[in-house]
């Protein structure tokens, strides 16, 4: 069928991605090279399901926006069967079961089988490379920012207040909509791109005299001296893609291996840094009070929604929530943020005391190292 219009952006991306994928495996099969073809199945599978799938999964299940959830549907609708009839070479079986559940079940009159279908065509009116572009990026700026996060042993659902990031050539186009896509996944309020890459790290280049000073003599106290002429962050990067660098020695060329060199980080107090391939991120990790009381009521949410699985609720059920044996940091952390903490639980009261009446299920967990009793009920 054709392909779905939409305005939003993982929308827009992952039809980009697909019509891409469609135009590669075509040149790849047609090449007779069915290992190449096959990668790029692989990278569209991992793109769907570890982002589009996981970052769409509100939009699925969200009621308050329904023209956004159809169009979410009907684009995952889409690429399913056009992914089916594309793996069809490959998987003739599994892309048949796909075919008869997505389409013949819906369309009777459709052909009787993936394998009688035309092969799929790219359409050219999908692809974009700007946003192709910038969702590279922003996996690449939040998979840096989890693992900064990770490093300064802050949970993700503890909110924070800004992502610094430094990309080299890419800044500037991330576009307002993927800049929340990132900020959501990293939990930060904002995101910040720098210009300079040593106002979050700053590198010191030290040669290892164990493995160069047997091999280089006399010309190894000279290495140092010439590794601080060089732009050091364009040789941290190269260390760390495993290449070699060349420096010059009073006139001679000298190879010097990743090994053979030992970086030393620092970043400003109460930054978390992480790097790769010339993109750094800096997490703020300095949670002020509201913060904290942001990631504690994260915390009450998340245990209500288990609860709710637990009692098996209809995603749409009402209920009253019931919050016993709170600190009064957590209480007055509830009174903050108790609107969303109602809207994210579908809950109707928020009781603080219990009133002894009946409830549907009852859970202990523990919240910043106290214990606390939580209790839903129908609404």
């Amino acid at each position: 069928g054709a392909t779905p219009q939409s305005t939003n952006a993982l929308d827009r991306w992952i039809l980009a991605r697909l019509n891409d994928v469609v135009g590669r495996v075509t040149k790849a099969l047609e090449d007779s090279d069915a290992y190449a073809a096959t990668l790029a199945v692989e990278g569209l599978l991992d793109d769907l399901t570890n982002w589009y799938v996981r970052r769409s999964r509100r939009r699925f299940w969200k009621s308050e926006h329904d023209a956004d959830k159809n169009t979410a549907y009907a684009t995952l609708y889409h690429i399913l069967v056009k992914l089916g009839g594309l793996l069809a070479p490959f998987t003739p079986f599994v892309s048949e079961v796909m075919y008869q559940n997505l389409v013949r079940e819906v369309h009777p009159d459709a052909h009787g089988s993936v394998h009688h279908c035309l092969w799929p065509k790219v359409d050219a009116a999908a692809q974009d490379e700007s946003i192709v572009g910038q969702m590279v990026l922003a996996r690449a700026v939040a998979s840096l920012g989890l693992g900064a996060r990770g490093s300064a042993n802050i949970k993700v659902r503890q909110p924070l207040a800004k992502a610094y990031v430094h990309a080299g050539g890419w800044s500037g186009i991330m576009g307002p909509e993927v800049q929340e896509i990132v900020q959501d996944e990293l939990n930060v309020k904002e995101i910040e791109f720098v210009e300079q890459e040593d106002a979050l790290v700053s590198y010191r280049l030290v040669p290892d005299g164990r493995k160069l000073g047997p091999r280089l003599g006399s010309l190894f106290p000279k290495v140092r001296s010439a590794l601080a002429g060089m732009d050091l962050p364009s040789v941290v990067q190269a260390t760390r893609s495993g290449e070699s660098v060349s420096l010059e020695v009073e006139g001679q060329e000298v190879e010097v291996a990743p090994d053979e060199l030992i970086v030393h980080t620092e970043s400003p107090e109460g930054l978390a840094v992480a790097s790769d391939r010339g993109i750094t991120v800096a997490i703020d990790a300095v949670i002020t009070p509201e913060l904290r009381d942001e990631g504690l009521v994260r915390d009450l949410v998340r245990y209500v929604q288990t609860l709710r699985k637990d009692v098996d609720y209809d995603l749409d059920q009402r209920i009253a929530v019931g919050l016993f044996g709170l600190s009064d940091e957590a209480r007055g952390a509830v009174e903050r943020f108790r609107d969303y903490l109602t809207a994210e639980t579908l809950a109707t009261d928020v009781l603080l005391e219990d009133d002894g009446q009946d409830w549907d299920g009852r859970t202990e967990e523990k919240l910043a190292g106290d214990r606390v009793e939580l209790a839903v009920r129908a609404a």
